[in-house]
């Protein structure tokens, strides 16, 4: 994997995390790791990987689905 592509991904990883977790808190008043796991959490956006919505989308629809 070259450079560019591994920034890539620790991008749109760091987003992921960020939206999620933003996502916990405007829907529940705790973050991320107040309700999944870190494990889980690379499940969650393995996941996010294989679909096709936008990050926004897809956080808000996996938080209102766990909540």
């Amino acid at each position: 994997m070259d450079t560019q592509q591994e920034k890539n991904n620790d991008s749109m990883w760091w987003l992921f995390l960020e939206t999620l977790s933003d996502e916990f808190i405007s829907q529940t008043g705790f973050g991320i790791y107040a309700h999944i796991t870190p494990l889980d959490v690379h499940h969650v956006y393995a996941e996010f990987q294989q679909n096709q919505e936008s990050i926004n989308h897809f956080a808000r629809d996996y938080v209102r689905s766990y909540v």
